[in-house]
């Protein structure tokens, strides 16, 4: 292969520095007449094979072309440099200054839960825009992942598309597959089979090493040892369970199910990109909504005390007021029967049909506070009755509405209703209503007075301006007694531990879609779980999915029995709850 000596012209740019070689190309950093640098991937013609060319083009080039997100590298130039009567073309693409994630790795960094989530969200946000694109990364390692060093912090990118394509289910794929690192490739890949879903597993193989400092299969090569051979140790070691170390069990929940799904080895079991993003959000992702806003530019992220961003994009998702796109409303909610009934008949009718209601003179309702105790869903449940009611939905932590500014929380208060009423239908729900709103009087209110009383004067009437309020709390006695009248949370609604029937109900959801035994009984499963959260049901399902997992068999009624041995109730010794109320 070619290489350009320090001070060569390759048209407008001048080579500052070598880098390295590829199969059949040389890497270099390169600097233009008004010296910005730039990465610069000159390609040997005569070194690739005809299925790596597009129309005589090289297919990298191509597939580069008019990609622009602040999360992957994008394209600047491309040209060809004649040398000795032969053409050599060139593909140039932003410069980031900045260290590899691998470098991070083989320095021993340990990654928080945090920090794992917001490079994991960068990462997908910016398969998302390439899967936008029509492409796919293929290459998803630690050595491809770059953090820019800005203002704001270090911000991880996506780096080198040399292994990008559409999307490839036969034939032979148009890059080199033996400089791609086998301890992060799908098994179908290894067979020369790239879909999104090989993509996934790919990034689950990253979360794991982020989590564990070290991959899920170890296999130590001889460098002498062919690609094929390579390739065969790696698939017998597969057929054995992977590794699952102490660390990824304390590991943050939806990390922990992002890894367990991401890894299976079929890829039709696998979450897709979108879904995984979806996961570390908790917020609907449009795919071609976030590839049209990648290519806006970069957004400023605050940086975190120790150099890395904090994680911005899923809370800046549960924020952002949208439409409603409809999703499974009340049917996704496990039993509540009864529940769902009552809000239907008193709420959401009234919300929905303003003829009626104006013809009968029925005034809607301003909100509901939803209490009881933790974990039983109640942030989930308003989600989904915002789904039902087919209104906007926002949802708000304390933090978001916090300020160092004397009155600056009222005045964030005042423009979160004015949002929400532009925006109209829309339910605006408070998790933690107790920390917005506690009593006056009380140690937790004594320096909130003026907040207090703003969140009185904009819920006052607040559903003429077509806004539904919603409070969830586990401390009901803190609220301020004024927020509870008629006229500004006309309802309070119990969410208790859930019933034998919606305990059964809830099993019978989680267990969906899982390789089950013949012998499961969710009737007897409910039984055995009286006074147990929603929470607990979600987990102890999980929980006997990873051991089935581990011994690669299906999901039994001693799996889950077991668990529930394990894992006693979140909520302490078993009680006797009302079922449901309302006042």
């Amino acid at each position: 292969m070619i290489r350009l000596e320090t001070g060569a012209q390759i048209g407008p740019y001048r080579v500052e520095r070598f880098i390295k070689d590829g199969v059949c190309n040389s890497n270099y950093v390169v600097v233009d007449p008004q010296g910005g640098r730039f990465f610069l991937k000159l390609f040997d013609l005569a070194a690739i094979p005809e299925a790596w060319l597009d129309g005589g083009e090289v297919r990298e080039i191509v597939s580069s072309r008019g990609l622009s997100h602040h999360n992957v590298i994008s394209y600047v130039a491309d040209g060809t440099l004649t040398l000795d009567g032969k053409p050599y073309p060139y593909l140039v693409m932003q410069y980031f200054k900045g260290s590899l994630l691998s470098e991070f790795l083989t320095a021993g960094r340990q990654f928080t839960g945090p920090e794992i989530k917001t490079i994991v969200c960068f990462i997908l946000d910016g398969l998302v825009y390439l899967r936008g694109e029509g492409l796919l990364h293929n290459d998803i390692t630690p050595r491809n992942i770059l953090f820019e060093e800005t203002g704001d912090g270090l911000v991880p990118k996506l780096i080198d598309l040399g292994h990008a394509s559409p999307e490839i289910t036969q034939g032979e794929p148009p890059f080199p597959m033996e400089d791609l690192n086998l301890l992060f490739t799908a098994p179908e890949a290894l067979d020369g089979i790239f879909t999104d879903a090989s993509d996934a597993f790919s990034v689950a193989a990253l979360i794991y090493t982020l989590i564990c400092g070290k991959t899920p299969w170890t296999v130590n090569w001889d460098e002498e040892d062919t690609f094929a051979e390579r390739r065969a140790r790696l698939a017998e070691m597969r057929r054995r369970e992977p590794v699952w170390p102490a660390a990824l069990h304390a590991s943050d929940r939806v990390l922990q199910n992002i890894v367990l799904t991401g890894l299976n080895m079929h890829p039709t079991n696998r979450p897709s990109t979108v879904r995984m993003l979806e996961m570390l959000t908790g917020a609907a992702v449009d795919g071609q909504q976030r590839a049209a806003d990648g290519a806006h530019g970069a957004t400023k992220k605050p940086a975190s005390s120790d150099g890395l961003v904090a994680i911005t994009d899923g809370t800046e998702l549960k924020k952002k007021l949208q439409r409603n796109t409809r999703s499974g409303g009340f049917a996704d909610v496990a039993g509540m029967d009864e529940l769902k009934k009552m809000l239907t008949e008193r709420v959401i009718w009234v919300l929905r049909d303003r003829e009626k209601a104006r013809k009968y003179r029925l005034l809607p309702p301003n909100g509901m506070l939803l209490y009881g105790p933790p974990g039983c869903g109640k942030t989930y449940f308003a989600e989904k009755f915002a789904e039902e009611s087919r209104f906007n939905y926002m949802l708000v932590n304390g933090s978001d509405i916090g300020s160092t500014y004397i009155h600056g929380t009222q005045g964030k208060i005042a423009a979160l209703f004015q949002e929400a009423a532009a925006k109209a239908p829309t339910v605006l729900c408070f998790d933690e209503f107790d920390s917005f709103v506690p009593a006056r009087g009380s140690d937790a209110a004594r320096h909130r007075p003026e907040e207090v009383n703003e969140f009185l004067s904009q819920l006052n009437n607040c559903a003429q301006r077509g806004i539904f309020v919603i409070g969830t709390t586990n401390r009901m006695d803190m609220i301020d007694p004024a927020i509870l009248r008629k006229g500004r949370l006309d309802l309070q609604v119990e969410i208790p531990a859930p019933d034998a029937a919606t305990r059964q109900a809830m099993f019978v959801h989680h267990l969906k879609n899982r390789p089950l035994a013949d012998d499961i009984d969710t009737e007897a499963l409910a039984a055995i779980t009286d006074g147990y959260a929603s929470s607990d049901i979600a987990f102890i399902v999980n929980d006997a999915a990873l051991v089935a997992a581990l011994a690669d068999e299906p999901i039994t009624q001693h799996h889950l029995e077991d668990s529930i041995r394990c894992n006693p109730s979140s909520l302490g010794p078993r009680s006797h709850r009302t079922l449901i109320g309302y006042k």
